[in-house]
């Protein structure tokens, strides 16, 4: 693994919460070792939540171990209800007794999730290298993180890759944000973000649409069918809240009309009229022409 001149990580904020006390001091340690000297350590993550909401860190380091409410600090960063930067670099420490526990991680949105006991040196390391080999970024209705499935996947994934804002990469480069171009490298990554958001919306749309209509062509009409309607609704509805945040408010419209209509069909999922039906049929390219026309406008006729 390459290693990087300790001068250059001089001027990187660190932002680093564990419960073990010797654990801290380790870390502390080694970060110094490392050429680290603007580090901040906690011992709750309740200072560490209050710290992110004060000043934007270029890392973040937390031990799952300070409970549940690590891997929610995880993902309100990701999803911008925590702190100025959603894509701040993440790396969390998870117990490998506990079940569940890495996965949980990853859902949240974390860069990397590292099995305990973990070498502070070793964790080091890799966040170095991750921060120069950072996977881009996907956005889908209920994830927003590095994308984790490999490029020679069987079935590769059709959702957008974004390369989003990395101040840990800038600042080891030696580029330094000021607090306005921060601001707005964020805002570009996160409208890039949210127009992936809704291309992703649409291929889920399309293939639950796909699904429920051959349930019922095959007159399989079971609860299946009312659980898929309800995530129809439930993605038309984080496309319509994704929209507002394009400052798209007659595409959240037209979102919340279609959310309203699949919620109609689902009340009489069993018998639903012909009318309801044909929506259904058409809900997918709906939301593609709708999508479409407020994205990539028509140019006005020359005259």
């Amino acid at each position: 693994m390459e290693k990087v001149d300790p001068g250059k990580l001089r001027d990187i904020d660190v932002y680093f919460a564990e419960p073990s006390e010797q654990l801290r001091a380790g870390f502390r340690f080694a970060m110094h070792s490392y050429g680290i000297r603007h580090e901040h350590i906690y011992a709750t993550i309740g200072d560490l939540i209050a710290a992110v909401k004060a000043s934007p860190p270029d890392l973040v380091i937390v031990d799952a171990d300070l409970g549940p409410t690590a891997s929610e600090m995880v993902r309100d960063i990701r999803h911008s209800k925590l702190g100025r930067n959603p894509f701040v670099m993440i790396s969390m420490m998870v117990d490998a007794k506990i079940e569940g526990a890495a996965k949980l991680a990853i859902l949240a949105g974390a860069d990397d999730v590292l099995l305990k006991p973990v070498a502070p040196g070793t964790l080091l390391d890799r966040i170095v290298f991750l921060a120069q080999h950072r996977l881009p970024f996907i956005a889908t209705s209920d994830y927003l993180g590095p994308e984790r499935r490999r490029s020679g996947n069987a079935r590769p994934s059709k959702i957008k890759h974004i390369n989003v804002v990395n101040t840990l990469k800038d600042k080891i480069e030696g580029h330094h944000f000021r607090m306005v171009e921060l601001d707005r490298a964020v805002k570009s990554s996160l409208d890039d973000m949210m127009a992936a958001r809704l291309d992703s919306n649409a291929l889920k749309l399309s293939a639950v649409c796909a699904l429920v209509l051959k349930c019922y062509e095959e007159k399989r009409v079971d609860k299946t069918v009312e659980d898929q309607l309800g995530i129809l609704v439930e993605v038309l509805q984080d496309a319509a809240r994704t929209a507002l945040t394009l400052n798209d408010p007659d595409l959240s419209q037209i979102c919340v009309r279609l959310a309203s209509q699949v919620h109609e069909t689902a009340l009489n999922y069993e018998a639903p009229t012909s009318t309801q039906l044909s929506a259904l049929q058409k809900l997918a390219s709906a939301f593609d022409l709708a999508k479409s026309a407020k994205q990539d406008p028509t140019p006005p006729a020359a005259h």
